[in-house]
């Protein structure tokens, strides 16, 4: 049976374990193994019942190893995913109760709860996208992001690689973001907004820019 190993035990992790505990796969398909994680094996409380397994850098996957990325910080997600991937390490996507539109293509991304797309998106891999957000039609996600909560992102959004939405933030149809963007918690944006940007408020405005 195949074994699941959480990369990354802060708050996302405990959420993921969480989630993968009633997954439909669970017990079935694959067992939890536990988390990796760079902080160390204090970063794993006892009362989770799930070991820490070691730090990304030295650990070695075996043929029966999925993962599962669950951590906030797009550039850490990179470093560590990227770490993994070289010694062959196989990512995977969770989507307990979700709905996502048809002809939808993901990579190996978390989806929270009840998060749902519109028809023909295209979402990339190693990103977390939390629970209860709306994704329209035809919106075009990078690798790597981060989206938080009850976040709506409308028709024909694209997303860059590494951005970083934070909760219930609202994008309008058609708008870019780029690469390495933030936006903050409960921004409305309604224009494009440039790689390594950080925009908050309604209607959202730039605070911090590369």
């Amino acid at each position: 049976m195949k074994k699941i190993i959480i990369l990354g035990a802060g708050g996302l992790g405990r959420q993921a374990l969480a989630q993968l505990q009633v997954d439909y796969g669970h017990g079935i398909d694959w067992v939890i193994a536990g988390f990796l994680d760079e902080r160390g094996p204090e970063t794993v409380s006892e009362a989770l019942y799930y070991p820490w397994l070691g730090y990304p850098e030295t650990f070695i996957p075996e043929s029966d190893h999925y993962f599962v990325v669950a951590i906030g910080e797009p550039g850490s997600r990179e470093k560590q995913v990227r770490l993994l991937l070289g010694k062959g390490a196989e990512f995977i996507s969770v989507r307990t109760r979700c709905q996502l539109g048809a002809r939808t293509q993901y990579g190996a991304t978390f989806f929270g709860y009840d998060v749902s797309s519109g028809v023909d998106c295209q979402i990339g891999s190693y990103g977390f996208i939390d629970q209860e957000t709306l994704i329209g039609h035809d919106v075009v996600i990078g690798d790597y992001v981060h989206i938080g909560p009850r976040c709506l992102l409308a028709g024909y959004v694209n997303i860059g690689r590494g951005v970083v939405i934070n909760s219930g933030a609202m994008l309008a149809r058609g708008i870019s973001v780029g690469d390495g963007a933030v936006i903050g918690m409960g921004a409305v944006v309604f224009h494009d907004v440039a790689a390594g940007t950080t925009v908050v408020g309604n209607p959202a405005r730039v605070i911090f820019s590369k």
